[in-house]
């Protein structure tokens, strides 16, 4: 990636934080407050930047795992000189612009700056590994979607108590299930990947999605019955039945070495 792409593929980083921005001042809801509402425009914004990020690595890969960390410093480095720069022209005190990367006071921001610089380089390798990105995130998405649908159906049949325990039996099953379909694709992501991608897909569709749209509130995660085992129990079932799997055909445990012959920088 040439200093000319980097520097014009942040612009569209630019562009998707405005859109993020834009987004948690209308469609937030007003009972989260400020402080929530900046958190979850956080969460959402990693996710945002890393669907951008991909698809300009797809587009103008890195020659190399030192230029795909250059393009990440270059891009920390714009970002903050931006946002210093955008908050003093709007007349925003010091006092204000520093707390934004006060991390010990529960900001997100210094986290999402650090995504910033390590997701080229990171993403740039997923890349090249040939792992199949798409289906292992499709079948996470599709756990939480069942969860989350057993957990709602059961709530409103039989009450929130009921809900909870179907959901602690239902999880691990449907983490297994996924685990199970997943592993039918010759480049799945391996035992531990696998588990991570499905229950961290889940926690974190719970934080952006689940509990500002849907609960408007974060009660759920002071709950272990109802949020903290289940999610404990996918990650347990999904690593249990990949390592099953993995026994059965332990050729297939890992990607095959080099690159995937769809992947940036092949014919």
């Amino acid at each position: 990636m040439t200093p000319l792409r980097a520097f014009l593929s942040w612009l569209v980083l630019v562009a998707v934080a405005f859109l993020n921005g834009a987004a948690r001042q209308l469609a937030y809801p007003p009972a989260l407050g400020d402080f929530a509402a900046r958190q979850v425009s956080a969460g959402v914004g990693a996710v945002l930047f890393g669907i951008a990020i991909w698809l300009l690595l797809r587009l103008w890969p890195p020659a190399s795992a030192r230029q795909a960390w250059a393009t990440g410093a270059f891009w920390a480095v714009l970002t903050v000189l931006f946002e210093l720069a955008f908050a003093r022209g709007s007349g925003q005190p010091w006092d204000g612009v520093l707390e934004q990367y006060a991390l010990w006071r529960g900001s997100l921001w210094p986290l999402l700056v650090l995504w910033v610089l390590a997701a080229p380089p990171a993403l740039s390798a997923l890349q090249r590994s040939g792992i199949a990105v798409g289906p292992a995130l499709a079948w996470a998405v599709a756990a939480w979607l069942a969860c989350g649908l057993t957990f709602a159906a059961g709530r409103a049949a039989l009450g929130v108590n009921a809900a909870i325990a179907i959901h602690l039996v239902a999880a691990p099953l449907i983490g297994a299930a996924a685990t199970r379909l997943l592993w039918r694709h010759p480049r799945h992501p391996g035992i531990a990947a696998t588990a991570l991608t499905l229950a961290g897909a889940a926690a974190l569709l719970d934080a952006i999605v689940v509990a500002p749209f849907l609960e408007r509130s974060y009660e759920m995660f002071s709950s272990a019955a109802g949020t903290w085992i289940p999610l404990a129990l996918i990650l347990l079932a999904s690593a249990a039945t990949a390592a099953r799997l993995a026994r059965r055909s332990p050729d297939a445990v890992h990607a095959p070495p080099g690159p995937h012959p769809h992947a940036p920088g092949r014919p």
